[in-house]
């Protein structure tokens, strides 16, 4: 089993929280983390409601199922029943004791309608992403390199400790795109093992998954809105275009996008506005949570075409968009991910936000960067001043060089392998 670098946070929620919830997209590895955890540093029992049994007493009796079953405990797929969380609030009002129940679900319960009342300050949130690049290659978990960004005074001493390390091909970088991180095809080296398994993959989303959260009344639009989402990620999102090429109204269209969101399909990343300004674009950008689930979706199933693909760009950008939240989920201190675009045309690509600091990341697939990629980054750096500590632009060489005052590029392997983190300023 690969470590996953979430497991010693969900460990230091047990210790504090009575309920710890993990969510994330089905088949991300959820079940084998936590069936690990019970059988190793967490002693308890697990249960999961795809036992036919147990899904029935959970819909019919909750409070009898978790009466029988007071912790600790582990269950999983708690968005099948969700009426079990007020059983699980119950139990927990009357005793508080740490590490009593770890959940699991498939989709943000906490957002469904029928789920109405919060487990708030007796409950730790955490989402499991797709294997990481650092954890595919079982590298440690990279958990100060957001820290260090932010603590970086004199970006020289970042510049000599990075270019020690020894940086991978790009076409070892590709192949992750391609393969993505969901643990079956991540670690399957027979294409045709990981066209199956996506293949099954999306037929069950659809046809089993999202039927069960909601009433699905236009399936092959539906389906026809994946391929469209897949094949706009990395662009802003246009509803009203989107709309018209899967064949949506409106209301339905937004209805449809929030399933996606709630099942970790799709993720939205909002603009950053540093002052409210009519110059500033407001629509997010859409970006498909696993590069290898989207890669099939466009018919991209080997190295050689993803390389010549024009959405190659694209998914290296939705590539960087997914470990940077993969690095945030295991940040200690609160972070969020903006981007930053004029309507008049630059951009850069992700802004990290950490109190009232800024951290600029642009990503780029070329080996050699052009002028127009510092000019955007340095127009970004006299609107945001100070609260920018620092600019990272990520690119395909293999060289840690200085681009400028407080900007410096760095290759992905070097920056997504947690080498930022290995060493001292």
């Amino acid at each position: 089993m690969i470590q996953r670098h979430l497991e010693s946070l969900l460990l230091e929620s047990l210790t504090d929280f009575p309920v710890v919830l993990i969510t994330g997209a089905r088949q991300v590895g959820k079940s084998t983390l936590v069936q690990a955890l019970c059988q190793r540093q967490w002693k308890a029992s697990y249960l999961t409601l795809d036992d036919r049994t147990l899904l029935d007493m959970a819909l019919t009796d909750p409070d009898g199922l978790i009466a029988a079953n007071p912790g600790p405990v582990a269950i999983d797929e708690v968005q099948r029943a969700p009426d079990l969380l007020r059983a699980v609030k119950l139990q927990v009002d009357r005793q508080q004791q740490p590490g009593r129940f770890l959940l699991t679900g498939s989709a943000n319960v906490l957002t469904l309608k029928h789920v109405s009342e919060t487990l708030a300050g007796r409950i730790a949130l955490h989402q499991l992403h797709p294997f990481s690049y650092a954890e595919l290659h079982r590298q440690e978990a990279p958990s100060t390199v957001l820290q260090r960004l932010f603590a970086a005074s004199d970006p020289r001493a970042l510049m000599q400790e990075l270019s020690q390390a020894k940086t991978r091909t790009s076409q070892s970088l590709l192949s992750h795109i391609l393969h993505g991180g969901y643990p079956a095809p991540a670690l399957s080296m027979k294409t045709s093992l990981r066209t199956k398994w996506f293949e099954a993959y999306r037929k069950t989303y659809i046809e089993r998954d999202i039927l069960e959260l909601q009433t699905i009344e236009r399936l092959p639009e539906f389906s026809r809105l994946m391929l469209l989402a897949a094949a706009r990620t990395g662009r802003v999102l246009n509803f009203a275009d989107l709309g018209r090429d899967a064949g949506l109204p409106y209301v339905t269209l937004r209805r449809y996008m929030q399933l996606l969101e709630q099942t970790y399909q799709v993720t939205l990343v909002p603009p950053y506005f540093a002052n409210v300004s009519k110059q500033l674009a407001k629509a997010p950008k859409l970006y498909w949570n696993d590069t290898g689930m989207a890669s099939y979706l466009l018919g991209m199933h080997d190295v050689e075409a993803l390389s010549r693909h024009p959405k190659l760009g694209a998914l290296v950008e939705t590539w960087v968009a997914q470990e940077l939240l993969k690095l945030l989920a295991l940040s200690p201190e609160p972070m969020r991910l903006y981007g930053w675009r004029l309507q008049s045309g630059p951009e850069v690509d992700f802004l990290i936000e950490q109190g009232d600091r800024l951290v600029a990341i642009e990503a780029k697939w070329g080996r050699h960067l052009d002028q127009s990629t510092v000019n955007a980054v340095r127009m970004l750096q006299e609107q945001l001043g100070t609260r920018l500590v620092l600019s990272v632009v990520l690119y395909g060489g293999d060289e840690v060089f200085a681009l400028g005052p407080q900007l410096i590029a760095v290759p992905y392997d070097v920056f997504f392998r947690g080498r930022l983190g290995s060493g001292s300023t």
